[in-house]
């Protein structure tokens, strides 16, 4: 025989403090759940209850129809059409080299293009033009160049600054787009 076999049993003690407090606090927290439940607005009460005549129903919504597929916008309002260039591959040690600098067609009546070659230069707070154009019409590509100097072979990274230009009597300039490209020469 187990020697705590022979103890008498202790029941253990709940104060009753623990008890009000396992009791009263459910009651509390019911009592003011209840009145929430009954006011949300997704009681019975809230919603309308259609006695199936017509009446009931929402009119046709007048701007229903078949689908109209969206005309293309007029590109005189759309702005600018700007190419963009990731590389461009030219020979090492030459100066005149094949590019395809082109003003895109739908800046036709709109804007003229310039478009200027660039490199960082050695501070790498300014940069060297390497090639710079004069007005390229819509429609038109720029297809053979001069650069400033030959490049040795290598991978440069550099900028294609386009300016765009209104076709009116001032040519005025408007915002211009800096695209970075590398120049791969080979």
């Amino acid at each position: 025989m187990n020697r705590n076999d022979k103890l008498p049993k202790k029941k253990p003690k709940i104060s009753i403090f623990r008890t009000a407090l396992a009791i009263v606090v459910p009651l509390m927290l019911l009592a003011v759940a209840v009145p929430k439940i009954t006011d949300s607005p997704w009681n019975d009460k809230d919603i309308p209850v259609s006695d199936g005549s017509v009446s009931d129903a929402p009119e046709v919504d007048p701007n229903a129809g078949e689908y109209v597929e969206p005309q293309e916008e007029d590109t005189k309002s759309g702005g600018i059409a700007v190419p963009g260039w990731n590389t461009l591959n030219i020979p090492k040690n030459e100066k005149e080299v094949t590019v395809d600098f082109y003003n895109p067609e739908e800046n036709k009546g709109q804007y003229h293009l310039t478009f200027e070659l660039r490199l960082p230069d050695k501070s790498k707070q300014g940069y060297e033009v390497l090639y710079k154009s004069g007005l390229v019409d819509p429609g038109l590509h720029i297809q053979k160049i001069t650069l400033s100097r030959e490049l040795e072979e290598g991978i440069y990274d550099a900028t294609l600054h386009v300016q765009p230009y209104r076709m009116d009597e001032q040519k005025t300039a408007t915002n211009n787009a800096d695209m970075q490209t590398q120049l791969i020469v080979k």
